[in-house]
């Protein structure tokens, strides 16, 4: 048996190919410099092969290359192994046209997308690896923030700003009030299931009317709500609001409602009361239009559609109902606040 070959490293060298783990070359070359640093630890050829699951032969040429030539030898020769398909400037045309483009693409569309505007043909398995890195398959997402005037959006955020941080500091109570709907049939997603098979929820016999919620959202102590079949009327609304306007005069502290410019919000039926529950303390604070994401109780709805009855089928609004209670006790031990669930009779 010939000498073992062993390689010796300086501080500088260990550390250039330390730094390669990080850095943006191929795969190939981490492997090797990974295999340099083994062999200098100690390591033999068999045992670095049997880690790498490589041919011990292959080890030796890595080791060899790097006495002849240093770190250059990890790296392949200019012109070796076949030309990438798809280069990085066709990567940032997929990743603009994503971006930027008002429409949704899967990959066979970005592969015809790619034929048609840079002759290019790759296969969908291409575009998927490379588009990997930056670049997830995920849910569309219904936005407005087109229609909103930047300057009555920056005006008004500003407000929201020294609202909260009247909240914080203990001077107001604020909090937010949304409505929001639920289907007894969830809409179709995505799940993890073994492969080749497809899972499927079974409709029930009817579909059934959507429950509606009204909620007052205050982060880190509250959450009121009140579930109605059908859309909330403005007496639900109402109602609510009455219930805040006597806990603020109450309690003798400013209470202010965040809110959008819904119709039961601004109809002259609770026009009428501003001013009386401005008497009692409560005020009312709208958020500019198209503005939904500047009300945190968005984000609640959110995670209750999508965490906690997403993917269920229910074969009535009773049952329902029970779900959309059970998600929010849980999303209220989840975000550490208290649920009231406020009770409206068949009039509201």
């Amino acid at each position: 048996m010939g000498s073992r070959l062993r390689i010796f490293l300086t501080k500088k060298q260990d550390r250039e190919l330390f730094d390669l783990r990080t850095a943006k070359v191929p795969q190939k070359v981490k492997d090797r410099a990974e295999v340099i640093r083994l062999n200098a630890d100690g390591w033999y050829v068999e045992k670095i092969a049997a880690h790498f699951d490589w041919g011990e032969q292959t080890v030796r040429v890595v080791l060899n290359k790097w006495e002849k030539e240093g770190i250059e030898g990890l790296h392949e020769l200019p012109g070796r192994g076949r030309k990438p398909k798809l280069v990085e400037a066709d990567i940032e045309y997929l990743e603009k046209c994503l971006k930027e483009e008002a429409q949704t693409y899967n990959s066979k569309q970005l592969a015809e997308k790619l034929d048609k505007e840079r002759g290019i043909k790759v296969s969908t398995n291409t575009i998927r690896r490379g588009l990997k890195k930056g670049v997830i398959w995920k849910r569309i997402r219904i936005s407005h923030q087109a229609k909103q005037d930047p300057v009555t959006r920056a005006n008004k955020q500003a407000d929201m700003d020294m609202l909260e941080l009247a909240a914080a500091s203990g001077e107001i109570d604020l909090k937010y009030l949304d409505e929001s709907g639920f289907s007894a049939w969830s809409d179709s997603g995505y799940t993890y299931y073994q492969k080749g098979e497809q899972k499927k929820l079974e409709q029930t016999k009817r579909r059934g009317r959507r429950i509606s919620i009204i909620g007052l959202f205050q982060p880190l102590i509250s959450f009121i709500y009140g579930l109605v079949i059908g859309g909330v009327k403005r007496s639900s609304y109402i109602k609510m609001m009455e219930q805040e306007a006597q806990e603020a005069s109450e309690s003798k502290r400013m209470r202010v409602i965040v809110q959008d410019n819904g119709r039961i919000h601004c109809c002259k039926e609770v026009q009428a009361l501003w001013t009386k529950w401005e008497q009692m303390g409560l005020y009312m604070f709208f958020l500019p239009k198209y503005c939904s994401e500047m009300n945190p109780i968005e984000l609640e709805w959110q995670h209750l559609k999508r965490d906690e009855i997403a993917g269920k089928m229910f074969e009535d609004e009773l049952e329902l109902a029970y779900a959309v209670m059970d998600g929010v006790e849980t999303r209220g031990k989840k975000g550490k606040h208290r649920t009231e669930r406020t009770k409206f009779n068949k009039a509201n």
